[in-house]
C-alpha cells in the first residue's frame, strides 16, 4: 500500500525510493535511482503549471520511453484493486447469470447480461432515451414479399 500511496501526486510520498522499493521488489521491477530523480523534477514542473491531484493523470503524464520503469509501477499501481471485494462480487453475479439453463449463451450476451447486473445500481439510465437509442438502430422487421 506504501508504493501505491507513493504514486499518488498528491502524497508526502510522491515518487519516494523507499516507498517505492517494496511494491517494485514484489513485481520484479529495478527502480533506477537517476529516472526518480527527473521524474521527480519533471513532475515538479508540471504541478506548478497544472492540477495533478491522482495517479491516473500522473500516469498519462510519464512518457514510456523516458520513465519506463515508473511507467510499470504506475501501471501496476492502477491495476491492483484496493480490495477483492469487487471481483468477488463479478464472480458472484456470473454465478447467477451462468446457469445451467443459460450455458450455450454467448460470450458477448453473457458480457452485457453480467454488466447489466454488476452495474445494477446506476439510477441515471433513462429508459425513454435507452428505447430511442434501440428504435434508431437497424431496422430489425424484415418484410416478406410472396411472389406472384
Amino acid at each position: 500500500m506504501e508504493g501505491i500511496q507513493a504514486c499518488n501526486p498528491s502524497s508526502p510520498t510522491f515518487l519516494s525510493k523507499d516507498a517505492l522499493k517494496p511494491i517494485a521488489a514484489h513485481y520484479h521491477v529495478t527502480i533506477k535511482p537517476e529516472e526518480l530523480v527527473v521524474a521527480k523534477n519533471f513532475m515538479k514542473r508540471k504541478m506548478e503549471k497544472e492540477n495533478i491531484c491522482d495517479i491516473t493523470t500522473a500516469f498519462h503524464l510519464l512518457d514510456e520511453d523516458m520513465f519506463p520503469t515508473l511507467k510499470v509501477i504506475f501501471r501496476i499501481a492502477l491495476t491492483i484493486p484496493v480490495s477483492s471485494c469487487s471481483c468477488e462480487r463479478s464472480f458472484s453475479a456470473l454465478r447467477r447469470l451462468h446457469m445451467w439453463l443459460r450455458r450455450t449463451m454467448g460470450q458477448e450476451r453473457l458480457n452485457d447480461l453480467a454488466i447489466l447486473s454488476i452495474e445494477k445500481y446506476l439510477d441515471n439510465v433513462d429508459p425513454e432515451n435507452v428505447i430511442d437509442r434501440f428504435a434508431k438502430l437497424k431496422p430489425r422487421r424484415y418484410n416478406l414479399m410472396l411472389p406472384q
